[in-house]
């Protein structure tokens, strides 16, 4: 019988161990030296976190389950597990409307965490930018901005604001309105995921962690508190701003429309 070796054979033995050993070596020096990184772990250095997008949409469940798998040890507290007590209201506030509960819960978990992720603006924008001999929109441009900062328990800044933005293409055809509305929804849900990932990199930065530090120390020393950061949107009273719906392909404008403001 004729016993066959090959590279991928894996009785190949010694020599064939040797071989994968050795390709696998020459791949991880050509992806270190083009600059690629495997994802891995790059914990917060606070220990926890409110964040101040809703747990039960899409961009909010997707943003949780990053910062997760990048600090593990990290608490996230989350509105829906506050219990408030007849303290948590003011005087005037009803303690059975809803709204005024979700309020009282987001400023009582924001309150109980040590830094707070903020969304200071969202704006989704779908632009025409061509049309055709028939003044028919051919093209649509989709944009997605998104503004956010970090900041602890005092509203000291930990990140300032920070503004990121996306921009798609859209090729339109107006016998087929329905499908390229659903199309216009598939890549705002590409956007916001790669928003995830944006946003995950930038907080969890070096200069983000020299940051806490140096306020850390600034607390523990007594120094005075310097510009307290405003009021997000999403601990205003009436409950979060809600996330806009996918701008309308329809009606079409016999014109091209004004840049994203």
């Amino acid at each position: 019988m004729t016993q066959r070796f090959g590279f991928n054979d894996r009785r190949g033995g010694p020599f064939g161990r040797l071989c994968r050993w050795a390709v696998g070596l020459v791949l991880a020096i050509a992806l270190g030296g083009c600059g690629f990184q495997l994802q891995g772990e790059t914990p917060l250095p606070f220990k926890s976190l409110y964040v101040g997008v809703p747990e039960n949409t899409q961009f909010g469940a997707d943003l949780r389950r990053a910062i997760r798998a990048a600090s593990p040890n990290l608490e996230i507290i989350e509105p829906s597990q506050i219990v408030l007590t007849v303290r948590d209201f003011t005087d005037e506030e009803d303690m059975d409307d809803r709204l005024i509960i979700a309020y009282r819960r987001q400023v009582k978990a924001a309150q109980l965490a040590q830094a707070r992720f903020e969304i200071v603006s969202s704006i989704q924008n779908t632009r025409q930018v061509s049309l055709n001999a028939q003044g028919q929109v051919e093209e649509f441009e989709l944009s997605l901005k998104i503004t956010f900062r970090l900041v602890d328990s005092r509203r000291q800044y930990i990140l300032n604001d920070t503004t990121l933005t996306a921009i798609r293409s859209l090729p339109f055809d107006p016998r087929f309105v329905q499908a390229k509305e659903s199309e216009q929804a598939s890549l705002y849900k590409d956007m916001y995921r790669s928003m995830v990932s944006r946003i995950l990199r930038r907080i969890t930065a070096v200069d983000v962690t020299e940051r806490w530090n140096l306020l850390k120390a600034e607390e523990a020393s007594g120094e005075e508190l310097q510009d307290a950061a405003p009021l997000a949107s999403t601990l205003q009273q009436g409950g979060p701003t809600p996330w806009q719906q996918n701008p309308s392909l329809t009606p079409l404008p016999a014109v091209l429309q004004g840049s994203p403001q």
